[in-house]
């Protein structure tokens, strides 16, 4: 028997990589030649369930797959139930807000309460998970591991190499990010640089000049455009969001900015700043992070040792209840 498979639906995603790994899991990422746009979806989603059955038809000793979409689910919980065989489903936070979700909830139910664990990022979510009578587990992301950036930090929170930037917004334009504040924050920061992460949408030329976007950064030039920066923003406006971001500046213990939703003041405690969605606010707290960055950084990096503690305790109770015996 082959082991356990991992699906999800996406070109790629850091948290299904990473849990794979963890479980020792086959990865496969379904993903199509159309742009992630409304219209498309008549064409990717049959495409995608394509792919999501033949990868699927082998037999494997459990069966996980990234939720939403419905679609995805559906499948591999078909495959798992039909072999016998464990389902974990990873549910992301965006079921639990986006409405295109919430309209399926009733019809996604059952295979929820099927499944042999329901792995959510946080306690909130998985109180909302067990109410609907489903094996709810907390595991947020694995905390990652850097590769060497190449650009080593002084203890003034400089990088000693050359850094284009002093703040870096990790951002994917997704329509939960503030974005549109960033002009304002950097007019009212004109000394300060910032660089924002991921393929824009929309014009920017009106962006001021200490505002730029990277565009998409392959891995190893992300990490290098962190470890360089002085301080990290990751934002949202949806409740009970975990940002990999914030996880990111974490390991290397660089000054996080993130937005003030509680489950973030739960999981960084007081070695990260927040703000609201509001420039003024936002300018704040990054010029405290870059005025304070070097005992920012100190209380990131002990903080991951804990966290990378808990979740090792946590992996190990899912993996016990998926694998019994």
């Amino acid at each position: 028997m082959n082991k356990g498979l991992f699906v999800s639906w996406a070109p790629y995603s850091r948290r299904s990589r990473s849990l794979a790994d963890a479980f020792d899991l086959d990865l496969c990422f379904v993903s199509t030649p159309w742009p992630k746009r409304p219209l498309a979806t008549p064409l990717k989603y049959p495409w995608q369930a394509a792919l999501t059955a033949a990868a699927v038809a082998p037999d494997r000793d459990e069966l996980w797959v990234m939720y939403p979409p419905t679609p995805a689910l559906a499948i591999v919980a078909a495959a798992a139930r039909l072999r016998g065989r464990p389902l974990v489903v990873d549910m992301h936070t965006v079921a639990f807000y986006a409405p295109e979700w919430l309209l399926l909830r009733r019809l996604e139910l059952p295979v929820l309460r099927r499944a042999a664990a329901v792995v959510v990022t946080n306690e909130r979510l998985a109180a909302r998970v067990r109410s609907w009578g489903a094996r709810a587990f907390v595991l947020p992301d694995p905390l990652p591991c850097p590769p060497e950036t190449g650009a080593p930090v002084a203890a003034d929170g400089r990088s000693q190499a050359a850094a284009p930037d002093d703040v870096t917004v990790v951002a994917t334009f997704s329509r939960d990010e503030p974005l549109d504040l960033l002009p304002q924050v950097a007019g009212r920061l004109p000394d300060v640089r910032i660089a924002v992460t991921g393929e824009p949408r929309g014009d920017l030329s009106a962006w001021p000049a200490n505002l730029r976007c990277t565009g998409f950064l392959a891995d190893d030039a992300y990490w290098r455009q962190l470890a360089a920066s002085r301080a990290v923003v990751v934002l949202t406006t949806r409740p009970d969001t975990l940002l990999s971001g914030g996880y990111e500046a974490m390991v290397l213990g660089r000054p996080l900015v993130t937005s003030d939703q509680r489950v973030l003041h739960e999981y960084f405690g007081d070695a990260a700043l927040y703000a609201a969605a509001d420039a003024g606010e936002l300018a704040g707290a990054i010029a405290t992070a870059l005025d304070d960055g070097a005992a920012l950084g100190e209380r990131l990096l002990a903080l991951a040792e804990r966290r990378e503690a808990e979740w090792l305790e946590a992996a190990a109770r899912l993996a016990e209840a998926v694998r019994p015996g």
